[in-house]
């Protein structure tokens, strides 16, 4: 089966009936993989050609599933069974083919019959060709269409949205906006092979254009994305494809000379990446709790000539890999609800729920006082997610400071972000950045 809406539409109701996630990580969804290993949730009987157009069905089709799904349950006289998700996920790529692509509605249509041909159920076509044109003639007479609700008008399961209103009022609509739309292709420069300016002028003289990013002295941002191959000296490790607001984690790390290093969850490896640039003297242990992830992770150091220990474990079960040598620096990069990158990650409006907040908060202050005892005194942990939640951010932390005398926040001395706690959340923003919140804390002796 060749069919590109056909696959997008198996693809879709593997998320949509089972919730599975589409994308294994955030650099297998810019389109632009760091490594021909990535692993996506990409059929792999997509043909190249087809491959960009794919991308956009199901990104494009996720990001905007609440506002389509709304739209389409009014036109169905009764639900769809689970075996036939995969009609029901074509219906909604038919959907988004008519509002948001410049698809003619008579291809968009047509082609989404044969889809359901495609998919061996030719019993399907007839419906869709009827319910696709009925949302067409509804839309044209405006008297006919019904409002909906706030949540479905912005794409958002209605916890989110309400979450979002509550927790960011000044800052929901530019969220909304941004978790709703396809996220830029940034840039991270190594910096002990070339400046960033030099090599800007190399990506010019390629004829791509770029921005400085205000808040990396590493980062650039394209103003339209390309494929990594375009990129001069890529295999080379000259650059890597990294969001801006992950750039800052190596920055506040502040690793010197020789320290001893640990990066906890350390798959798929940017910050890791971006930590042995900045000081490539130090000693630094990679730990992943997926080996496939942790792969990654090693292919990327191959790339750019850099070393780690690189060590399969949970993190938090210190006693199966720490030889109780304490380090100078922990990055905790905590498992949270990536709310703060909806962009890259559409699925999660999907596959999240308001309960998960609780289960990650858990998960996460119980990682800060396993790997606690393995900080030297004297010695940094910075704490980052890529969430916006202040239950996963702000409040773990403060929670973890009120129980751990030897604990104390270091200021966090920046332009970007706002003040959340005792910690800094830098908000997601359309075309530019995700969202990510970082602490750093000190170890004292204790008393």
């Amino acid at each position: 089966m060749k069919d590109v809406r056909a696959l997008a539409a198996k693809a879709l109701a593997r998320v949509i009936s089972q919730g599975e996630s589409f994308s294994a990580d955030i650099d297998a969804l810019s389109n632009t993989q760091s490594s021909n290993n990535a692993k996506t949730h990409d059929n792999t009987d997509v043909d190249n050609k087809d491959r960009a157009f794919y991308r956009e069905l199901c990104f494009g089709t996720l990001r905007h599933f609440h506002r389509l799904d709304a739209q389409l349950k009014p036109l169905l006289k009764k639900p769809f069974s689970q075996k036939d998700a995969d009609i029901y996920a074509l219906l909604l790529t038919g959907l988004y083919q008519l509002l948001y692509l410049r698809t003619p509605d008579h291809a968009a249509i047509s082609a989404s019959v044969d889809a359901a041909k495609k998919l061996k159920k030719p019993w399907a076509s007839g419906l869709v060709n009827a319910v696709l044109r009925n949302f067409l003639r509804q839309q044209a007479d405006p008297s006919n269409v019904k409002p909906l609700s706030p949540a479905a008008d912005v794409s958002h399961p209605n916890w989110l949205f309400k979450k979002i209103k509550k927790d960011w009022p000044e800052h929901s609509q530019a969220l909304f906006d941004y978790n709703n739309s396809a996220p830029a292709m940034s840039l991270r420069v190594n910096l002990a092979k070339n400046s960033r300016d030099e090599y800007q002028q190399q990506l010019t003289a390629a004829s791509i254009e770029t921005e400085l990013d205000p808040n990396s002295p590493s980062g650039l941002r394209l103003i339209q994305a390309v494929a990594v191959s375009e990129l001069p000296d890529f295999e080379q490790g000259a650059v890597s494809v990294q969001d801006p607001g992950a750039q800052l984690a190596a920055l506040l790390l502040d690793v010197q000379g020789s320290m001893q290093v640990l990066d906890a969850c350390a798959a798929p490896g940017g910050k890791t990446i971006h930590t042995l640039e900045s000081a490539p003297n130090c000693s630094l242990t990679a730990i992943d709790s997926s080996s496939e992830r942790l792969l990654r992770v090693k292919e990327n150091l191959a790339r750019y000539q850099l070393s780690a220990n690189c060590i399969t474990a949970d993190a938090g079960a210190t006693d199966t890999w720490w030889d109780e040598q304490p380090f100078d620096r922990i990055l905790l990069d905590a498992p949270c609800s990536g709310t703060g990158i909806i962009s890259h990650h559409p699925d999660i409006k999907f596959l999240r729920r308001s309960g998960d907040l609780a289960q990650f908060a858990e998960q996460q202050t119980t990682l800060l006082n396993q790997l606690w005892p393995l900080l030297k005194e004297g010695g940094q942990l910075l704490y980052c997610t890529c969430s916006i939640m202040p239950e996963e951010n702000a409040a773990v932390i403060d929670a973890f400071l009120t129980q751990t005398p030897s604990a104390k926040a270091l200021p966090i001395d920046a332009q970007w972000g706002v003040i959340s706690g005792s910690g800094r959340q830098l908000l997601p923003n359309k075309g530019k950045n995700g969202g990510f919140f970082y602490a750093r804390l000190s170890k004292s002796a204790t008393l």
